[in-house]
């Protein structure tokens, strides 16, 4: 199951929304972690990511805007981080491992 397909079961499993994979908009960008807003990204967590971090971000709308991002160190497919956003305010967030922000910290 790719990254995608994954984002699509989290949000039925989780927030009982079901995605049109179709309507599913996209986007990597390059972050700094100065850059990331303290209301999404808690400086607990911004602590653990390394930088720059990689968000690969997923955008629906349909009753309500949904923004849901997932951090990766740079050069990998191995997800650190995870946040949710309805409507711009943040409804979930997880760290995915301790041991793959560990290990991206050190290499």
């Amino acid at each position: 199951m790719n990254i995608r397909d994954k984002v699509i079961k989290l949000m039925k499993e989780e927030f009982e929304v079901n995605i049109d994979g179709e309507r599913l908009g996209e986007e990597a960008l390059l972050v700094y972690l100065e850059e990331l807003d303290k209301d999404i990204v808690s400086p607990k967590v911004n602590k653990l990511l390394p930088n720059p971090v990689i968000f690969q971000t997923y955008v629906y709308q349909e009753k309500s805007e949904w923004i849901i991002g997932i951090a990766f160190k740079e050069g990998t497919d191995y997800p650190l981080y995870l946040v949710c956003l309805k409507d711009g305010k943040k409804v979930y967030e997880k760290v995915l491992t301790q041991k793959g922000i560990k290990n991206a910290k050190e290499t």
